[in-house]
């Protein structure tokens, strides 16, 4: 028996660039629609929230079936602003591949930049696709060479676009690439010590022998072929459609046991919680008992669907390589693992740096709010909701000011709720000033709880995180107690004296318990407290989030430029020319730079761009903002 190949990609570009144009196109030629959505007139099926078609952008990734041949594709949509990030993230973690949308006329943009090097970090093969060619004033060499110096010079052009000019505009026609063409097969013979031999030996090489080559070669990131179109105008889709199914390559599943992660989770309109899945391995089935990796709990399958022809099915079972969707699990969230955790799918999410009071208006509809906002953080973990104990403020976490003006608008159009947004802070975190053990024995006065915790705290060197560590032996107090006390530290940690704790390592290194009247519960409660008691009583220091940036601007801005990186006291550590551009790279706080982006916009009349990584906390000193 033949298995169906299965295939799980992704449509990602800055935002404008027409991915989800692209999309419709896709979801017109393989028989789902009948005709293509357009963004400006909201009827793209992708962007189905109410948002998102008034906006015309795409806010959260949607997943999608189709077939193209005998290829089943389960094609992502994500958003294309660095706000949404973390969407990104989530879609490329459970990805065969991904098309990279370029836009012609603005060529390589910052996000463009920020998804490629995460797909590079994460090993996922690319497909370019340069769109909007027909766009007057378009120089498809210029595009190209910004790729190669921006993103990759590995590039692959399985097309040549000619232009035309006549008295009634310009026209272009696309020409499919052959390997009769002497430097089209060259460029691949190169890279196969097979094919060179072959070559030499003037023995025939066929045409599936070049395919097996670039295939293999895309598959494992060393190679990235180049499309154009205009999706708007049905131009050039059918041809990418064809390159994906060709090029693109399922993944190996045999023989392993369930590995599924739960990469997306929404609430469709009849309030049915629906978790998206990616089964790396294994099968899913219904009535099936399995176990959620975090906490080896068990959960049964009790309603399961695939994806097919743009529609959710009731499914019995879905096999590896597939999408599927469980309704209702009241043990899951977005970003666990069912089965076990596939080891080269583990990766690192970009955390939410800024954070934002919010509140409800009337002040009255504040537990509305809040159900809302709890509804809000199951489909989006890093909105980290929380309710500051001692202001009662309700804070959230974001990665930018359009997230925070989205969210607004959310809260209005599908909870029917009005809001007053704070403006956009940094998340500071705090730091122990020295050493400090701290105990708090069972029967103590004040301590009601039937409990004793004993904790050192100690400050790390910067960078290096939270630690923990026990010397409390298993046999003096049982896991589940010893549970409880890391619980409890790590919401200590989390709760800080004015934020989150971090390069601190805590040791857990005296308990009493009782064993008739003490719980793990008396453990967690005490121990959040004791750190809590500890911070207090050594003090703690502020620590900010540092960031490594790039800036790049056109030659004759540096004086411009120089100036406002000195007022924003950032660190330049290396500077370089190319031919056209300044490049800068160095190191600044992100309570300076977190507007500096659209300044640089302006004073570089849109030319500059301005990427920033996080790179540490640290204790930067208030009276000249240093961050070394």
């Amino acid at each position: 028996m033949i298995m169906m190949k299965k295939l799980n990609i992704g449509i990602m570009a800055h935002v404008d660039a027409g991915k989800t144009t692209v999309t419709e196109g896709f979801l017109f030629h393989s028989g789902v629609k009948n005709s293509m959505g357009n963004v400006d007139n909201g009827t793209t099926t992708t962007d189905s929230m109410e948002l998102e078609k008034q906006r015309g952008m795409t806010i959260r990734s949607a997943t999608v079936s189709f077939m193209i041949g005998e290829t089943k594709i389960n094609l992502i949509d994500t958003p294309g602003h660095m706000d949404f990030i973390a969407e990104v993230e989530r879609a490329l973690s459970v990805l065969d591949g991904v098309v990279l949308v370029i836009s012609a006329k603005e060529g390589v943009q910052p996000q463009t930049r920020a998804i490629f090097h995460k797909i590079q970090q994460m090993k996922i093969p690319v497909i370019f696709f340069i769109n909007k060619i027909d766009r007057l004033g378009v120089n498809t060499e210029e595009v190209y060479e910004q790729i190669k110096l921006q993103l990759t010079d590995n590039l692959l052009l399985m097309q040549r676009v000619s232009y035309e000019y006549d008295g009634t505009g310009q026209r272009f026609c696309l020409f499919k690439r052959s390997y009769k063409e002497p430097d089209f097969a060259e460029q691949v013979i190169v890279m196969s010590e097979k094919l060179l031999e072959k070559y030499m030996n003037n023995d025939r090489i066929t045409e599936e022998d070049y395919e097996n080559v670039i295939r293999s070669r895309i598959h494992y990131g060393k190679l990235y072929p180049v499309y154009h179109g205009t999706a708007l105008k049905d131009v050039g889709i059918i041809e990418l459609m064809e390159a994906v199914s060709k090029w693109f390559m399922p993944q190996d599943h045999k023989n392993r046991p369930l590995s599924a992660y739960i990469y997306k989770v929404i609430f469709d309109e009849h309030n049915h919680k629906l978790f998206y899945v990616r089964i790396f391995s294994g099968q899913l089935s219904i009535r099936m008992r399995t176990t959620i990796e975090k906490d080896n709990s068990e959960i049964i399958i009790r309603n399961l669907f695939g994806l097919e022809n743009g529609r959710l099915i009731p499914v019995d079972k879905v096999d590896a390589g597939d999408v599927a969707v469980i309704m209702d699990a009241k043990e899951l969230i977005c970003g666990d693992w069912i089965g076990v955790k596939t080891k080269q799918h583990v990766f690192t999410q970009t955390e939410p740096l800024l954070k934002v009071g919010v509140r409800p208006v009337p002040p009255v509809n504040r537990r509305e709010l809040l159900e809302a906002l709890q509804i809000l953080s199951m489909e989006d973990p890093y909105l980290d909701l929380n309710v500051d104990e001692e202001t009662e403020e309700i804070q959230l976490r974001l990665f930018g000011n359009l997230q925070k003006e989205i969210l607004q608008m959310l809260l209005k159009d599908r909870f029917h709720l009005d809001t007053e947004f704070d403006s956009v802070t940094t998340v500071k975190k705090d730091k122990p000033l020295d050493k400090i053990t701290c105990i708090v024995p069972i029967f103590e006065q004040g301590n009601l709880l039937q409990a004793g915790v004993g904790l050192t705290l100690e400050p790390l060197e910067e960078g290096s995180g939270f630690q923990y560590e026990t010397k409390v032996s298993f046999g003096d107090l049982t896991k589940s107690f010893q549970n409880g006390v890391r619980e409890g530290v790590e919401k200590g940690i989390r709760r800080g004296l004015h934020g989150e704790v971090v390069d601190t390592k805590v040791t857990f290194m005296h308990s009493d318990y009782n064993s008739v009247t003490s719980t793990p519960a008396d453990f967690r409660r005490l121990a959040e407290k004791v750190v809590y008691q500890a911070l207090k009583e050594i003090g703690t220091k502020t620590m900010e989030p540092v960031m490594k940036y790039t800036l790049t601007a056109p030659q004759g801005y540096e004086k411009k430029v120089i100036t406002e990186l000195v007022r924003l006291n950032a660190v330049m550590e290396e500077t370089e020319y190319t031919q056209s551009e300044m490049i800068i790279k160095g190191k600044v706080t992100l309570e300076a730079c977190k507007d500096f982006a659209t300044q640089l916009f302006t004073i570089t009349e849109g030319r500059g761009i301005f990427e920033t990584t996080f790179w540490q906390y640290r204790d930067v000193e208030t009276d000249n903002r240093k961050v070394l």
